[in-house]
C-alpha cells in the first residue's frame, strides 16, 4: 500500500519516464522492446534454444552501441540454432567486412529458398500462394546507427518468436535482413561513441560523444553516401546488393535512417508532390496504405511522427526509391538520433533504446502491411511490368544508340551498369547515320525500350527541365548517357527496326597477347581511352619514360599510317633503362586488364605534322599530389577524389589537414588539391604555396575552393558578387517556394572545352555535360587564353535551375588554367568527380595530374 501522495506522484513519474524513454541510467530489456509492439501474437514466447541478443553480444541491445562483427557472429549464432534462419554472404566492403543477407521464414521455405527465388523473379507466372518476399534494410548511413541496432533484435524475432500467427507469418512470408548496408561507416561510429560512453550517460549535446571527428561514420570507406549510390553502383556494397534485389525481386523495401535530435519519426509516403512522375501512382497509393500500419504501431507505444512532409521520392539512386522504378515499394524511415547514446532535446532527453524501439516498432508495422496487403503488392508489382510493354509500345522513342568517342573503357563501364541493372542491350548490327551523328557498328550499341526496364531506361537517357515541384531533397538529374559523355540519340519508330539489334550483351574482344616487334622504334598509348591514364601510371610506376605528344602527327606503325592525336602517350624504346624483352612483358602484364590500343611506331620521322623528336613531345612527370582534407572540408568531394585516384588511376594520394600543410616542406609534391570547403589559411602559408607554384608545383581547386584561390592578389580568378534586391512583399507560406528558386542542388548543364587545349587531350567533341551545384560564378582576369572551358549561352541541359540562375551562370568560365612561374594553377567550378559516376568530366580532372605544367598559358 502506498503511504502518501508524494510517493504515489514519484511512482507515477518514474512509470512515464519508462515508459517513453528508456531513462539515461536503466538498462533495457526485451520487454522494452517487444512488450507491446510485437505484430502478431499477442501472448509472446521465445524458443529457448535460440540466443538472446544479450547472451552472445554480452550486453543488451541499446546498451552500447553493437559493432559489424558482432551483427556478423550473431547471424551466423541464430543460423547454427534456429531452421527458420539462412546467412548468405554476398559481398565485401572495401575494408572487407562481410556484406550479409539473412532471410528469415518457416523451416520448409528456408528449405526450399532457390525455388522460392525462382518463383518470385518470375512474376508473370508467380502463384498467389507464394510466399511474400520483403528486404528489411538498416542504417546505409553508418552514424544512423538505431536502424542496425533494431535489426538484431527483429532478427532474434523472426528466429525465436512462437506462435500461431508468427507461423503463420512465417509460411507466408520470406524476410531478407540486410542488418549493416555500410558495415565500414557502422564501425566508424561504433567505435567512436562505444569508446567516448561514460558510465553516467552525458546527454548534453556539447560532448565529444555526441560530436564526431571528420570525416564521420556517415559514410563508406571512400567518403561516399551509399544512399546515392543504388542507381550508380560504382562501390562493391551497392553491386553486391543490387544483385541480390533483381535475384528476389522483393514486393516491399525499407530503408531506415536517422535525422536531426529534435525531430520526431518519419515515414513515407512523403510530399505527394515530389514524386518522380515516371513512378506509377498505385505506387504511392500502397505507400501511403502501408503507412496506416506504422502510425498504429507508434499510437500504441505513444511516439509521435510524421509522413507527408520534408522528404521525397524522386532521384531513383537512393534506397528508398530505386525499389520504385524496379516494381517493389521502397520506404524511407527516418528516427530522431540519440548520435550517442543519450541527448537533450526539445523532447527532453532522447535515449538510443528509445530510438531502436521506434525502429524496431515500424519493422513490425511493416511486415504486418506485406502480410495483410500481400495479394495487392503481388497485383502491384505484376501490372508494374506488364504496364512497362504498353507504355513502351505508346513511347516514341523506340530505342536509345550509343558509343564512347572511342573511349572503350567508357562504354565498357556504361555496358556494365546496364547489365547490373538488368536493362537488355545489344551490339548495334549496322552503322548508322542519326540526326547526323555516325554510330559504326564496331563500337556502338542499340538499348531497346520494349522490355521490363522501360521505366529505369528512360531514366538513364531522357532530359527533363520542367517540373511541378522545384524543391528537391537530393539532385534534379542524373542522366547517366550525359555523366558518361556519350554519343547517343533515340531513335523514333521511324528510325529504330529490329534488324538493328545484333548481339545481346558486352561483345569485347579478349585482349590479345602483346608480341614487340622488331621494326618498332617506339609505343603510343590512345589517350582517348580512360585507361590510358591507369596504364601510364603503372608503367611509370615500373620506371618507364614516358612523353605526350602535344600536336597532331600521322607516323607509320605496324598498322599502316596512323593518326597521332594530341595527348597520345610516347613510348620511345631508344631512351629506356630497361631491357627490350623485360619491356615488352611489362606492357603486356600491365595492359592485360585495361585493353588500351597501343600502336607500335616503325619511324621517326612523321608522315605528317610533328616528327617522334619534336620539342613538341614533353616529358610526363610522375605525379606525387597532396590532397587537403579534414575540418571545412566537404568529405564527399574529398572522397570522390581520393577514389578516382586511388581506385581508377592507382596514384598514391598524400592526404593531410590545413593544418599540416603550413608545416610540411611541399617541394616532393607535384600537385595540392583543394575541393569544395573553406579555407583559412595564414598569410604565410599562402605564401608558401604561391611559392610552391612558382617553382613548379600544380595547384588544383575545386568549386567553393575558389573563394579562398579568388582573395590571392596571384589568383586567376575572381568572384561574382550579386546582390540581390527584393522589390515585394512575399508571405511566410511563400518561403520554401522562394528559397528553391536561389539554388541549384544538382543539375546537368552544357559547356564547351578548348579541345587543344592539355585539359580537354582525349575529347573529340568539344560539348561536356557537367554536373552543377550551387550558384557561386567566377570570372577569369584579363587573359585571353585562360578559360579553358565555359558554360554556353543557354547552359541548362536537365534538371532544375531558375532562369535567374541560368542567366547568371550562361557564358562564364568553367575551367581557367594558367601558367605561374614554373607551375599553374586550375580553377574547376564544378565537382569533375561527382559521386564517382561523371566519368565524362573525371577525364579532364586526370588530365590535370597527367600533364607539364608548361602548356597553360602565362599569366602575370
Amino acid at each position: 500500500m502506498i503511504k502518501n501522495i508524494s510517493t504515489c506522484l514519484t511512482l507515477i513519474i518514474l512509470v512515464l519516464v519508462s515508459a517513453s524513454s528508456a531513462n539515461a541510467t536503466s538498462k533495457p530489456d526485451l520487454n522494452y522492446y517487444f512488450g507491446t509492439q510485437a505484430p502478431f501474437d499477442d501472448t509472446l514466447t521465445f524458443d529457448p534454444d535460440v540466443p538472446t541478443p544479450e547472451s552472445v553480444l554480452g550486453y543488451q541491445v541499446g546498451e552500447w552501441h553493437v559493432r559489424p562483427e558482432q551483427i556478423a557472429e550473431y547471424m551466423y549464432a541464430l543460423a547454427a540454432s534456429s531452421k527458420r534462419v539462412w546467412v548468405e554472404e554476398i559481398g565485401r566492403s572495401w575494408e572487407q567486412r562481410p556484406l550479409l543477407l539473412v532471410s528469415f521464414s518457416s523451416k520448409g521455405n528456408i528449405a526450399k529458398l532457390p525455388a522460392i527465388q525462382q518463383q518470385q523473379v518470375n512474376i508473370k507466372q508467380r502463384s498467389k500462394q507464394a510466399p511474400a518476399v520483403v528486404w528489411m534494410g538498416y542504417s546505409v548511413h553508418g552514424n544512423e546507427a538505431s536502424g542496425s541496432n533494431a535489426a538484431v533484435l527483429l532478427a532474434y524475432y523472426l528466429a525465436a518468436a512462437q506462435g500461431q500467427q508468427v507461423q503463420q507469418f512465417l509460411d507466408d512470408t520470406v524476410v531478407l535482413l540486410d542488418p549493416m548496408i555500410n558495415p565500414d561507416g557502422l564501425a566508424r561510429f561504433a567505435s567512436w561513441v562505444n569508446s567516448r560512453k561514460s558510465a553516467q550517460l552525458i546527454s548534453d549535446s556539447n560532448d565529444i560523444e555526441h560530436n564526431e571527428v571528420w570525416p564521420q561514420g556517415r559514410t563508406n570507406h571512400y567518403w561516399f553516401d551509399l544512399n546515392r549510390d543504388w542507381l550508380l553502383a560504382q562501390h562493391p556494397e551497392s553491386r553486391a546488393r543490387l544483385e541480390q534485389f533483381h535475384q528476389w525481386k522483393p514486393l516491399v523495401l525499407t530503408d531506415f535512417h536517422e535525422m536531426g535530435t529534435n525531430s520526431s519519426y518519419f515515414f513515407q509516403p512523403g510530399v505527394p508532390s515530389r514524386q518522380n512522375p515516371i513512378t506509377p501512382q498505385k505506387n504511392f497509393d500502397l505507400t501511403a496504405k502501408i503507412a496506416e500500419y506504422h502510425g498504429k504501431a507508434l499510437d500504441t507505444i505513444g511516439s509521435s511522427y510524421y509522413s507527408k512532409e520534408g522528404f521525397d521520392d524522386f532521384y531513383y539512386g537512393k534506397g528508398s526509391t530505386y525499389p520504385d522504378v524496379n516494381g517493389s515499394i521502397g520506404i524511407l524511415f527516418e528516427q530522431a538520433s540519440a548520435r550517442g547514446h543519450a541527448q537533450d532535446s526539445v523532447n527532453g532527453v532522447l535515449t538510443f533504446p528509445f530510438a531502436v524501439r521506434n525502429q524496431l516498432t515500424a519493422s513490425f508495422s511493416t511486415l504486418k502491411a506485406v502480410h495483410e496487403q500481400k495479394a495487392a503488392l503481388q497485383a502491384y508489382q505484376k501490372e508494374f511490368y506488364s504496364s512497362a510493354e504498353e507504355l513502351a509500345d505508346d513511347h516514341k522513342i523506340k530505342a536509345y544508340v550509343y558509343d564512347a568517342a572511342g573511349d572503350k573503357t567508357k562504354l565498357r563501364e556504361f555496358n556494365k551498369l546496364l547489365a547490373q541493372h538488368k536493362i537488355e542491350f545489344h551490339a548495334l548490327a549496322r552503322d548508322l547515320n542519326v540526326d547526323g551523328k555516325q554510330f559504326k557498328k564496331s563500337n556502338a550499341y542499340i538499348v531497346p525500350t520494349q522490355q521490363p526496364q522501360f521505366r529505369l531506361i528512360r531514366s538513364f537517357f531522357e532530359t527533363q527541365t520542367s517540373f511541378k515541384d522545384n524543391t528537391f531533397y537530393d539532385v534534379s538529374s542524373w542522366t547517366l548517357a550525359l555523366s558518361f559523355n556519350l554519343n547517343f540519340s533515340g531513335l523514333d519508330s521511324g528510325d529504330f527496326s529490329s534488324r538493328m539489334l545484333g548481339k545481346p550483351g558486352d561483345q569485347e574482344k579478349q585482349q590479345p597477347v602483346f608480341v614487340l616487334d622488331e621494326k618498332t622504334i617506339a609505343l603510343t598509348i590512345d589517350w582517348h581511352d580512360f585507361n590510358a591514364a591507369t596504364l601510364t601510371t603503372r608503367l611509370m610506376k615500373a620506371g618507364v619514360r614516358l612523353k605526350v605528344a602535344t600536336k597532331s602527327s600521322r607516323m607509320k606503325t605496324l598498322s599502316g599510317e596512323q593518326t597521332i592525336a594530341p595527348g597520345s602517350v610516347i613510348l620511345p624504346l631508344g631512351i629506356q633503362d630497361i631491357a627490350r624483352e623485360e619491356l615488352a612483358y611489362l606492357i603486356g602484364d600491365s595492359n592485360k586488364d585495361l585493353s588500351v590500343a597501343v600502336q607500335q611506331i616503325t619511324s621517326g620521322l612523321a608522315t605528317q605534322g610533328i616528327d617522334l623528336g619534336s620539342p613538341s613531345i614533353k616529358s610526363l612527370i610522375q605525379p606525387k599530389p597532396l590532397l587537403v582534407i579534414g575540418s571545412g572540408v566537404s568529405s564527399y568531394d574529398a572522397g570522390e577524389v581520393w577514389h578516382l585516384l586511388d581506385q581508377r588511376l592507382e596514384i598514391p594520394l598524400v592526404k593531410i589537414t590545413q593544418s599540416q600543410l603550413s608545416s610540411i616542406p611541399l617541394h616532393d609534391y607535384t600537385h595540392i588539391i583543394l575541393v569544395n570547403g573553406r579555407y583559412g589559411f595564414s598569410d604565410k602559408t599562402n605564401q608558401k604555396i604561391e611559392d610552391w607554384i612558382d617553382q613548379g608545383g600544380q595547384l588544383v581547386v575545386n568549386r567553393t575552393a575558389g573563394r579562398w584561390l579568388a582573395k590571392q592578389s596571384w589568383s586567376p580568378i575572381e568572384k561574382v558578387d550579386d546582390e540581390e534586391i527584393i522589390t515585394s512583399d512575399m508571405s511566410y507560406a511563400e518561403r520554401d517556394d522562394y528559397l528553391s528558386e536561389k539554388v541549384i542542388g544538382g543539375a546537368i548543364f552544357n559547356t564547351r572545352v578548348d579541345v587543344t587545349h592539355p585539359l580537354g587531350f582525349g575529347l573529340t567533341d568539344e560539348n561536356l555535360p557537367v554536373f552543377r551545384r550551387g550558384t557561386d560564378v567566377y570570372r577569369s582576369k584579363q587573359n585571353p587564353f585562360s578559360t579553358i572551358s565555359r558554360y554556353t549561352d543557354s547552359p541548362l541541359i536537365s534538371g532544375y535551375a531558375s532562369k535567374e540562375n541560368q542567366e547568371k551562370i550562361a557564358g562564364t568560365p568553367a575551367i581557367v588554367a594558367v601558367r605561374k612561374g614554373r607551375g599553374g594553377v586550375i580553377y574547376y567550378a564544378n565537382n569533375m568527380n561527382f559521386r564517382a559516376f561523371w566519368w565524362g568530366t573525371s577525364k579532364l580532372f586526370s588530365n590535370s595530374l597527367y600533364f607539364p605544367y608548361a602548356y597553360y598559358s602565362s599569366y602575370k
